[in-house]
């Protein structure tokens, strides 16, 4: 990727068009131009926070926000690939701080709860399987299927076949499949 042509500091991710001038910018630059035209004023908020997972295991995200004409969206993503990763919003005159707080309860919350286990077959097998009937992630492009995303669930990438194993203990089951907005809170 290349870097963002308004503070070529960032990598640009986003091709942004104002008033016939064409620019590749990165998210901060893209929420500075946003919040001038909609005379919003840009809070200082961290850049970066850290939880304990169901493990005690730290885990450390980059917090992005983004400006659009319909409110502030907030997303941490773990600073690793395939990771966790959380999204809140609000209302473009909303305390951002008090966003970001909702962004780190949020996840508190995802990554204190633990929704899958590993176990071991007695013949040796490794398995794994839903601990509560149910699982919540997100889904994320697959480089290695075409056809299929991986389903980040617990911080972790499964593979659609990988959850369809985790399936076969319900076999005869109904199942509910349904979708949300990453900002949604999930129950």
């Amino acid at each position: 990727m290349s870097r963002c042509e308004r503070c070529d500091s960032r990598e640009a991710n986003i091709h942004f068009d104002l008033e016939g001038t064409s620019l590749y910018i990165c998210h901060d630059c893209y929420s500075e131009i946003m919040a001038e035209e909609m005379d919003v004023q840009l809070e200082e908020v961290a850049q970066s926070f850290s939880v304990k997972d169901f493990q005690g295991v730290e885990r450390t995200f980059h917090v992005e926000r983004r400006i659009h004409p319909n409110g502030i969206y907030m997303e941490a993503a773990e600073s690793i690939e395939l990771g966790y990763k959380f999204a809140v919003d609000g209302e473009l005159d909303c305390n951002q701080q008090d966003l970001l707080q909702k962004l780190m309860k949020k996840a508190r919350k995802g990554t204190g709860l633990q929704q899958v286990e590993a176990k071991v077959y007695p013949d040796g097998r490794a398995y794994n399987t839903m601990i509560h009937d149910q699982i919540t992630g997100f889904l994320e492009y697959d480089q290695t299927s075409e056809d299929t995303p991986l389903v980040i669930i617990d911080g972790k990438p499964y593979t659609w076949e990988e959850v369809g194993k985790m399936l076969t203990t319900y076999e005869g089951f109904q199942i509910k499949i349904k979708t949300y907005e990453p900002s949604d809170d999930v129950e």
